[in-house]
């Protein structure tokens, strides 16, 4: 078969087959070795095989007898098919129940011996209802632990696991070692032939772990090896382009930020400037806490491409992001003689015209927009550089089109939801990292509770004497609209019980629904202080600067994603004030409780993203 036979075809293993192939492609295996690593779903310990005499309702049990009796028939109320048999082994007999599977009548027939695994329950004596089966032969070799395959078509458990053992056996010196023997001798690992065997065929649950462990370093090692060089590839192929600004822009850029930049942001603005001013595109993520200070590094690299002759396109995921981004940037950008523009989708049709021929023509340096960048007639007159914030808002293919606009564009990517470093190495390993971890203002004083629905009064109670003493705040929840079919707080409802307790003229809503005008005159007046609180959705979630905000109050806040919740506490305490974020819930689960624990217990927005991955 060549020495290539771990990457044959799987229809001509022998007892394959063209039938039989097409039922193992639908399952993703295509080869031999892909056979090998069809993993099973689960393990059968039938070396623990219990007398029926022994069973006890409630348990999960496996038993092994024969079938002393067997009947189809079909229900009265509903003419849906049931299938009985009566299993006996020598202690006692269990009746089996399956539902709509009349073909078994084909298959469990008195005197068959099979082994049946399923829940033990109690209907006019001991039952299993639609338990997993299997039929055996007298020398049956799977009585050990035993695996247990998905399956599809005409593939059965018995003719999976004759074949896998039998390939292994005959292919197991073309199984090649793919970690070094130094890593494995480091993390103690069995050898790659013995973890495929034991993974199929364990003799314990031990040697199962010991195998998992195995193979999921190897297909760690080998996405590492595989993103590695990508990353050689881009890095010594493509020709990017080498902006040259003036050499004292960066001293300029500083002189008119009302605020010195911390260590954080001067080192990632200085690495994003020497991959701006190298030949090798830039492909670069930049991840930092709330309210860290992207925006500047951002607005820097767009400065430098302004001053080097080319566009950049910033794209945000929300309207009101861009409106908030496009206020900041334009205010550093008039320094500089730069014009910036912004483009989203509730914008009025005859603004969007100008904006478009104005980057077409060139006019227009630096354009935030929303996902309407991504528009076939957005046509750039010559993009150099691309910045995507809150990458994760978007899809690879809408971050990849909007590069395609430019001829080789430098990259520069923002998170403010932090990514633990294992799995940013994994998701982003082609890409190079930068890390902000202090806040401009000094660290945050937040402090968050979480209290019951039944405290809910005593909330707003606080909220009435923050507003009344001159703080600003936001009341956050999951819905824009009531559901007559649903308890879950809605903006609408809850912009009335808040304007009720505080006064219409000291309260707005904000959501997603209102045109761009309205959400800009909304957030006008509240950072001007006009507006004591804001009743809003996840709206708010990203980009709103608000500097005198003091307090987040979220409703049904276990209904919220863990960054969710991190990013919208990000929105109060941006100067250092000190200030509150009381989420509202009465969780019905062990993740929800343990993702408001997280919030109440740490500010760190990495220890949080730990803690995101690990209830996920």
């Amino acid at each position: 078969m060549g020495n290539n036979v771990l990457l044959n075809d799987i229809r001509y293993i022998k007892g394959v087959g063209p039938k039989r192939a097409l039922d193992f492609n639908r399952l993703g295996v295509r080869s031999l070795i892909d056979l090998f690593y069809f993993f099973p779903r689960r393990y059968e310990d039938r070396s623990n095989l219990r007398l029926i005499s022994d069973l006890e309702v409630g348990n999960i049990a496996t038993v092994c007898g024969t079938i002393t009796a067997a009947n189809f028939r079909r229900s009265w109320k509903n003419n849906r098919p049931i299938f009985h048999a009566l299993i006996e082994d020598d202690s006692s007999y269990l009746k089996l129940n399956w539902f709509n599977q009349p073909y078994l009548k084909n298959i469990i027939k008195k005197g068959v011996r099979i082994i049946a695994y399923g829940k033990v329950d109690y209907y006019k004596g001991l039952c299993m209802n639609s338990p997993y089966y299997e039929v055996i032969d007298k020398d049956d070799p799977d009585l050990g632990i035993v695996p247990v395959y998905s399956l599809t078509g005409g593939l059965n458990q018995k003719f999976i696991r004759k074949l896998i053992r039998s390939e292994l056996i005959s292919n197991k010196d073309r199984i090649v070692e793919l970690i070094p023997e130094w890593i494995k001798a480091k993390y103690i690992f069995i050898d790659r032939v013995s973890a495929l065997a034991n993974i199929h065929f364990p003799e314990n649950e031990d040697i199962i772990e010991k195998s998992r462990r195995y193979l999921a370093y190897e297909e760690m090692f080998l996405l590492q090896i595989a993103i590695g060089l990508r990353r050689i590839r881009r890095k010594t192929s493509a020709k990017g382009i080498s902006f040259s600004p003036d050499s004292s822009l960066q001293v300029l850029f500083k002189k008119i930020l009302p605020f010195d930049l911390t260590p954080g942001q001067a080192k990632v603005l200085s690495e994003v400037e020497k991959d701006m001013l190298s030949s090798q595109p830039m492909n670069r993520l930049v991840q930092g806490e709330v309210g860290s200070g992207k925006t500047v590094i951002a607005s820097y690299a767009a400065l430098l491409a302004a001053k080097s002759g080319y566009q950049s396109a910033i794209m945000v995921p929300t309207e009101v992001l861009a409106q908030q981004q496009y206020l900041k940037i334009t205010k550093i950008m008039c320094n500089f003689d730069v014009e910036v523009g912004i483009l989203a989708g509730g914008m009025d049709r005859n603004d969007q015209e100008e904006v478009k021929n104005s980057i077409l023509t060139g006019a227009v340096k630096v354009v935030i927009g929303t996902h309407a960048l991504l528009e076939e007639d957005i046509k750039f007159k010559n993009l150099g550089l691309v910045i995507i914030d809150e990458q994760h808002k978007f899809g690879v293919k809408q971050r990849y089109s909007l590069k395609q606009k430019g001829k080789v564009p430098d990259y520069l990517i923002m998170t403010a939801t932090p990514i633990p470093r294992t799995l940013a190495l994994t998701i982003f390993g082609d890409m190079d990292i930068s890390t902000i971890k202090e806040a401009p203002f000094g660290p945050k004083s937040i402090n968050t509770y979480w209290v019951t629905e039944d405290r809910r009064s005593q909330v707003y109670k606080f909220l009435k004497e923050s507003v009344d003493n001159g703080a600003q705040g936001f009341v956050v929840c999951p819905r824009i609209e009531d559901d007559s079919d649903s308890d879950i707080k809605n903006a609408q409802r809850l912009y009335f019980e808040v304007s009720g307790l505080l006064g219409e003229n000291k309260t707005a809503l904000l959501h997603g629904r209102m045109n761009s005008e309205q959400k800009k005159n909304i957030l006008s007046d509240f950072k001007k202080g006009r507006v004591n609180v804001l009743v809003s959705t996840v709206v708010i979630e990203v980009g709103i600067d608000v500097p005198d905000a003091s307090i987040m109050i979220i409703e049904d806040a276990s209904r919220f994603g863990l960054s969710q919740l991190h990013q919208l506490r990000g929105r109060v305490g941006r100067t250092g004030q000190e200030s509150f974020c009381i989420l509202i819930s009465s969780p019905s689960n062990k993740d929800a409780v343990m993702k408001l624990e997280s919030m109440v217990n740490t500010l760190d927005g990495f220890k949080i993203s730990e803690d995101d991955l690990r209830i996920r």
